[in-house]
């Protein structure tokens, strides 16, 4: 029997070949998969990677004419991180009344041991989500490493990591790399299995340990909370502009004070801080690529000073870019 197990459920439907797709991309043990969505269904990909232990990470980009439904079972005990990158994707569960919605932006993790699930693809919908599938014996060996930290105990941890938050610039930047991974054979199997375990850590860091950290100081309605994912929207969107709180501020309807200290609550960095790291981590990625020079990769990031940008990613890499760029491209 499979582990992983999806059926349309309307038999008149043209996705056979994504429900024979998605059974291929979660069951099969080749090291990677690839399929493209045919013409007559839409417009995406599905692309696979076979890691250790059991780990997958699947990347759906999926775009449909018609609605499609597929209906699935998991069968096997695993962690799910979830991160919706595109349009908002919901799921109903089966044999229930409840429904299970993401968020654009948002990422979601939890266990898994049977799960039965009803999904309804709409169309003209630009999907993009990322999935991690971890077995919980190796997620285990993971959170239990955290107990030596004193203030937190194990068991209220691991309850703390199931649910759902916004996917942060640090996330998004280990998800890019995992997918435009430069090396091959072995060497990307290692680069690859190091970059969940840096996700992990990433996530478990910004997730929790910041929300702990940061205080409560402000309340924040569900206006606020909109106005100031927009605005980290508009920061995103054009990395090498110098925006000004008080434009962002106009853009999103949120005056300075609160969209200073509610940014800094629900991201656990100031704005400023937010930027620099965005775009350091944007030239990490670029500088990654094999096609731009150090000056070039230095403009598309906003910085007009190659010694200021040096100094920057120097203070954060531990390393100059010229020699960043050098090591990695040997």
């Amino acid at each position: 029997m499979s582990q992983y197990e999806y059926k349309l459920n309307n038999k008149k439907s043209n996705g056979v070949s994504i429900c024979q797709a998605f059974n291929e991309a979660y069951n099969s043990e080749s090291r990677e998969f690839n399929y493209i969505v045919p013409n007559e269904i839409g417009i995406g990909e599905i692309k696979r990677i076979n890691c250790s232990k059991g780990v997958k990470i699947i990347d759906y980009k999926l775009n449909f004419i018609e609605p499609i439904e597929i209906f699935g079972v998991s069968r096997t005990p695993h962690i799910d991180m979830i991160f919706c990158l595109g349009d908002d994707i919901n799921w109903e569960i089966a044999g229930t009344t409840e429904e299970f919605k993401l968020f654009s932006d948002q990422t979601y993790i939890g266990t898994s041991c049977e799960t039965r699930k009803n999904t309804i693809y709409p169309a003209k919908t630009n999907l993009h989500l990322v999935e991690i599938k971890i077995p919980l014996l190796k997620v285990n060996d993971i959170i239990e490493s955290t107990y030596i930290s004193n203030d937190l105990n194990y068991k209220s941890l691991e309850h703390k990591i199931y649910g759902k938050y916004k996917i942060t610039s640090s996330i998004q930047v280990i998800l890019q790399q995992i997918f435009t991974c430069p090396y091959e054979n072995i060497i990307k199997n290692i680069f690859i299995e190091g970059k969940i375990l840096e996700l992990v850590a990433i996530y478990l860091n910004e997730a929790i340990y910041q929300k702990e950290k940061i205080p409560g100081k402000i309340s924040l309605s569900t206006e606020d909370l909109e106005s100031i994912y927009k605005a980290k929207t508009i920061l995103d969107c054009d990395i090498s502009q110098n925006i000004s709180i008080s434009s962002i501020s106009k853009c999103v309807y949120l005056n300075e004070y609160k969209l200073k200290k509610g940014f800094k609550e629900v991201y656990g960095a100031p704005i400023h801080t937010y930027v620099i790291n965005k775009r350091l981590e944007t030239a990490k990625t670029l500088l990654e690529k094999d096609t731009l020079t150090v000056s070039e990769v230095s403009l598309k990031v906003g910085y007009s000073n190659m010694s200021h940008f040096a100094a920057a990613f120097r203070k954060k890499y531990g390393v100059n870019p010229k020699e960043y760029i050098n090591d990695i491209r040997e």
